[in-house]
């Protein structure tokens, strides 16, 4: 069976210099509006910064969902 990698990670190019900062985020919200119904989002983002000759790169990337409920 072939299978296929669709992890974003597996794309990512390592930035060239010296890294000097790397942060993940994780969130996780539930808001209820007036009629109760609810919903509920996933956010995360990774920022990466780092120094080539003199020049700060910076990569960010983020991402939301919105979760179903189980049997929704």
């Amino acid at each position: 069976m072939k299978m296929q990698n669709t992890s974003a990670t597996a794309r990512r190019q390592p930035l060239l210099g010296k890294q000097v900062h790397s942060s993940t985020q994780t969130r996780f919200a539930q808001n209820v509006d007036a009629s109760g119904h609810s919903t509920r989002t996933l956010q995360t983002s990774c920022l990466e910064l780092n120094w080539v000759s003199g020049e700060l790169l910076i990569r960010f990337s983020g991402s939301t969902i919105e979760l179903a409920k189980v049997g929704a």
